[in-house]
Formats: structure tokens, C-alpha cells, sequence
């Protein structure tokens, strides 16, 4: 008996008062969240592709109009650094709660647009706030969860994150048919299904706040931060939530973890967190990082935001009597065919496009959640990823089948899967001061490389198609090379 009490009333080391914590209600209740947040951020991103095409005939849109509204949500990678050094001077808490409510009210006044430079201007305001919220779940979730369940969780959220294409395109097959029209005379608009599928679409990102709220802080930041008796708390509180007793909990006293964070002084200032990110002994795995990152996101981005126009382009060609071209054929085809051509867009995607878009995200899920049982080869999974990538948009260009054209442009988005590696690596190779900014600058420097992607194949896609699958393939073929030297 002595000898419990003996041990009860010693100092434990964080990581050994995480492990008693246990694993149950709580993990899975943080899992919900930051899942949900992911979905909500990716369809405030990407179910906006759906909506720019949707609102062109009632906005008036020129092409040129809707390359720079699709390119939008990508602008809030110009507040990555601030938010990065919010939550980790902050909390990881308060950053998600502010970044998750505020880009629910933008993108709910989006949805009232009067014409498409508000429409821009609430778009970049809101994705500048809800942008952060991916980011940060990684590292909330990141610190919430115990090692042997890190990667799987981190795999199983990127998985809800690739659902919500599907939930972006399932809902679009829904709404957007509808045919009413509400007149709203205080604005001069017409609210109609275009409106709503956009309001539908943030709607997420409130319930995400909502249930951040019921969660607590992460008590690794709280315990670098030198506030231990509430870290102990909230440790406390996990133990208990999980199943347990709370007299059953060991922990009186948690070791001081200060020195730590003074040994990399991440958190006095956003310069110097960056300067620390940048010179060694984490430079070498900032700069691979973030090249893998960038890879794996503009090739991602840039051909789901492309993903509707492309395919509505090629399901056109299947459906005319010509005879059978290339991916690309068909698109030049198509410019010269729509220069051409007097007739009244409709706003809206054939039936094909959208099936399309719910069979591949569907498919992505699935392949998700298989492959977060295999977390541990994270490197292999990464490599895979990046390879087939690249072969797929090699084939792209070879094959002159529009169907297998369409899959093969669908699976080169599986470098998708390759950024859950990337982010467990973020979590597994940075000191706890530096979580927040790294994976947040990494995907800033993504989300800028996403942006320029899908800009420049709006501009050149027309004349140098084959060009930018040539890129893109050579591009992931050496993202694999870069993946091999990972830890």
C-alpha cells in the first residue's frame, strides 16, 4: 500500500500520463470533430467549383471570371502564418473555434452574393479563416491521440475529407435540379437552388464550432506552455470520459516541460518560429516536407477544381457522333466548338459529371480507410501514391479511349492520400512549439502552388494540354524519389 501511495505522489512525465488517459469515448468524440471540420473546410473549397458553375448563367459569368472565382478558396493560404502562430501562442482550441465560426458566416452571407466581386470578396474572407481549421485539426488530433493510433486517426480523417467531394456532388445531384425561385427585393436577387446547395455547404463548419466547444484544449500545448495543473485537468478529464473512475487516476503532478520549449524558443515570435523552421537541424526535413507537400496538394487541387469542367468536356465528346479522341483533343475541341456556338449556357453539370464525382470520391474513401490500416508503412503509402499519379497522367495523354481517359484523369487525384503521410510526419518530427506553424506554412506553401496550378492550366490548357501532364507525371515521379529518404 505504501508503495501506491509512493508512486501516486510522484512526478510523471507527460507522455506517461497521456498513455494512463486510455483510449476511448473522448479520442473518438476529437476524431468526430476534426473530422467534421476537415469536411466542412473541403467543401467550403471544393463543393465551390460546383457552385461557380452553377451560378455562371444567373451571375453572368465570363470564363475568365470563373477561373478567378474557382481559384478563390486557395487565398487563404496568405493567412497561414498568422494562424499557425495564433495556436501556437494561443491554444489549438481557440485558433479552431474562431477560424471554424467565422468561416461559416462568410461563407453563409456568400450564399446572398449580388454579383461575383462579392461573391469573391466573402469567398477569400472565409477560406482565410476556415482554411486554418484543416491544419489545425491535424495537430489538435494530433496531441489528443495516443502514438500506437496517431497515423490511423490522421488516415481516417484525410478519409472524411476526401467524403465530402462526395458529399459536395451528392448534395449537387440533389438541390441543384430544383427549379424554385424565391425573389429577394432588399438585394435584387433571385434565392434559388444555386444559392441554397452554397448555403447547405457551410453549414458544416457552424457544427464543427459548436462541437469544438464541448472539447477541451490539447493538454500537450498546455503542458510546454508550463501550465501542467490544468493539462493534469484536462488529462483528468480524459481518463474519466474514456471509462474510468476518477479516484482511479495515478497522476497528482505532472514533470515541468518549460526547459523544453526553451531549448527551441518557437513561441516568442512568428519570425523566429520561422527562422527555427528553416535551419537545422530542421531544415533538411522542412524543405523535403514541404516539396512533397506542395506536390501532393497542387496535383490534388488542381484537378478537383478542374474535375466538372474537364469531365462535363469529355462526356460531351462521348455523347456527339465524332469518332473517338484524346483527353486533350476533345478540350481544344471543345474551345473551338464553344467559340463557335451562339447557344444560351445552361448552369448546370450533366448527370454523368456528377455520378462521376460521386463513384470517384466514394472510391477514394474506401481506399482511405484500407490504407489506414497500413499507417505504419506511411512511407511506402506516400511513394505508392506519388507513382501512380504519375502513371496515370502519362496515360491520360497515351490513350485516346475517353472512358479509361476519364479514370485514369480521376486516380491521378490519389496524391491525396499521400498528404495524410505527410501530416503524421509534421506531428512525429517537430517539437510540440512548432505543430502548428510547420503543418500550417507547409500547406500555405501547398495551397500557393494549388492556386498558380489552376490558374495556369485555365490559361494554357487549351494549347499545351499534353504539356501539362508531361509536368505533373515528372513532377510525381520525383516527388517519389524525394518520399524514399523520409524516416
Amino acid at each position: 500500500m505504501s508503495n501506491c501511495e509512493v508512486n501516486n505522489e510522484k512526478s510523471w512525465s507527460y507522455e506517461d500520463a497521456f498513455e494512463i488517459t486510455g483510449h476511448g469515448r473522448y479520442n473518438y468524440k476529437v476524431l468526430a470533430a476534426c473530422s467534421l471540420i476537415s469536411v466542412a473546410v473541403a467543401n467550403e473549397m471544393f463543393g465551390f467549383a460546383i457552385t461557380v458553375a452553377a451560378a455562371s448563367c444567373d451571375m453572368d459569368l465570363t470564363i475568365s471570371q470563373i477561373g478567378v472565382l474557382a481559384s478563390s478558396p486557395f487565398a487563404g493560404l496568405l493567412f497561414a502564418y498568422p494562424w499557425g502562430y495564433y495556436a501556437d501562442t494561443r491554444g489549438r482550441k481557440r485558433a479552431l473555434l474562431l477560424s471554424t465560426s467565422i468561416g461559416f458566416v462568410f461563407g453563409f452571407l456568400g450564399s446572398f452574393s449580388v454579383n461575383w466581386h462579392m461573391m469573391l470578396a466573402f469567398k477569400i474572407i472565409g477560406c482565410s479563416f476556415s482554411t486554418a481549421s484543416f491544419t489545425l485539426t491535424m495537430t489538435y488530433l494530433g496531441e489528443c491521440t495516443r502514438d500506437r493510433n496517431r497515423g490511423q486517426y490522421i488516415f481516417i480523417m484525410m478519409s472524411m475529407n476526401l467524403a465530402s467531394e462526395m458529399l459536395s456532388y451528392g448534395l449537387a445531384y440533389i438541390i441543384l435540379p430544383f427549379s424554385f425561385a424565391y425573389p429577394v427585393p432588399l438585394l435584387s436577387i433571385t434565392f434559388n437552388s444555386w444559392r441554397l446547395f452554397s448555403m447547405i455547404l457551410c453549414i458544416p463548419l457552424g457544427i464543427g464550432a459548436i462541437f469544438m466547444w464541448t472539447l477541451q484544449e490539447s493538454p500537450k500545448f498546455l503542458a510546454d506552455r508550463g501550465d501542467g495543473d490544468e493539462a493534469l485537468q484536462v488529462l483528468k478529464m480524459m481518463f474519466v470520459a474514456n471509462g474510468n473512475q476518477e479516484h482511479e487516476f495515478p497522476v497528482k503532478s505532472l514533470q515541468s516541460t518549460v526547459s523544453v520549449v526553451k531549448e527551441i524558443p518557437c513561441c516568442v515570435t512568428l519570425g523566429q518560429q520561422i527562422v527555427q523552421l528553416f535551419k537545422p537541424p530542421l531544415l533538411w526535413r522542412t524543405l523535403q516536407l514541404f516539396y512533397l507537400l506542395s506536390l501532393t496538394c497542387s496535383i490534388n487541387n488542381a484537378i478537383a477544381m478542374w474535375f466538372p469542367t474537364m469531365l462535363d468536356i469529355v462526356f460531351k465528346s462521348i455523347s456527339s457522333d465524332t469518332a473517338e479522341v484524346s483527353f486533350c483533343e476533345s478540350i481544344t475541341e471543345d474551345s473551338v466548338s464553344h467559340r463557335n456556338s451562339n447557344a444560351p449556357c445552361t448552369g448546370t453539370l450533366s448527370e454523368e459529371t456528377i455520378l462521376s464525382g460521386i463513384i470517384t470520391s466514394l472510391f477514394f474513401v474506401v481506399l482511405n480507410l484500407c490504407v489506414a490500416k497500413l499507417a505504419t508503412w506511411r512511407r511506402q503509402i506516400l511513394m505508392g501514391s506519388l507513382l501512380i499519379a504519375g502513371v496515370s497522367c502519362v496515360m491520360i495523354i497515351v490513350l485516346r479511349q475517353p472512358i479509361a481517359s476519364v479514370i485514369f484523369f480521376s486516380l491521378a487525384q490519389i496524391t491525396a492520400i499521400g498528404s495524410g503521410s505527410i501530416a503524421s510526419y509534421f506531428v512525429d518530427l517537430y517539437p510540440t512549439s512548432c505543430r502548428g506553424l510547420a503543418p500550417s506554412l507547409g500547406f500555405m506553401l501547398g495551397r500557393f502552388v494549388s492556386l498558380t496550378a489552376v490558374i495556369l492550366i485555365g490559361g494554357t490548357i487549351v494549347n499545351h494540354c499534353n504539356a501539362i501532364f508531361y509536368t505533373s507525371a515528372t513532377l510525381a515521379f520525383s516527388g517519389a524519389g524525394v518520399a524514399l529518404l523520409l524516416p
